[in-house]
């Protein structure tokens, strides 16, 4: 959303296809229509990104998608050749968590500038993070950074912000020598945008950092 509103333009691939999302959150439903010269036609938000998601090919959106993994991964390698994405300035690809089919696909079969990899503030998560990390240093996949999720509860009344889950990406990103690009508390409003579908609303800053180190990272 950040980067629309900056005037780049944008594609979001939602690989996550047992559990898609972001047209829910973009407030996108219907079936995508099929391009005159072949392939797919990818949904549009208000604001003009185009979006890619498994949910945008079925009937019923709550019908689950029982695939195994050899072809929720080829489902992947179909929404990158056979979906007819505009002249993009920057794609965005949603994965779901952890190492498994999807990641290693897309790292394998999709040129990567990086990827961030989101996290959330338990100490337990680190691990699962340096998992993450580790594997796209094996396949040689840059890693922008981290952002991390559910940070923090601020008080409406006083302010004060609460670390209810305790911990923080800090000392990992240290460790890791990774830059912590945002961030995101949990933030009452911006829940109630996604389930709304009007994410596009949102005017925070919480991923400034992150935004920016996105647009340099072809300069």
């Amino acid at each position: 959303v950040e980067l629309r509103r900056r005037g780049y333009k944008v594609g979001i691939m939602d690989a996550d296809i047992t559990g898609p999302s972001i047209p829910k959150a973009f407030g996108l439903d219907g079936i995508c229509e099929a391009a005159p010269l072949g392939g797919i036609l990818p949904k549009e938000t208000q604001t003009g990104i185009e979006v890619m998601s498994v949910n945008l090919l079925l009937e019923d959106v709550t019908s689950p998608v029982v695939w195994r993994g050899p072809v929720i991964a080829g489902t992947v390698k179909q929404f990158w050749t056979d979906v007819v994405w505009g002249d993009l300035d920057c794609m965005l690809i949603d994965c779901p968590p952890g190492t498994g089919d999807v990641p290693l696909t897309i790292f394998q079969s999709i040129p990567l500038d990086g990827i961030i990899v989101v996290t959330s503030p338990q100490d337990l998560v680190s691990m699962i993070v340096a998992k993450a990390v580790n594997m796209a240093k094996l396949m040689n996949i840059p890693i922008v950074g981290i952002v991390e999720n559910m940070s923090y509860v601020k008080c409406p009344d006083c302010g004060k912000e609460f670390s209810v889950f305790g911990g923080g990406s800090d000392d990992i990103a240290k460790e890791l020598n990774i830059d912590l690009l945002g961030k995101m508390p949990i933030d009452i409003s911006l829940t109630r945008m996604v389930d709304n579908g009007c994410i596009e609303h949102f005017s925070e800053d919480y991923l400034n950092k992150a935004v920016e180190k996105l647009e340099n990272l072809n300069k």
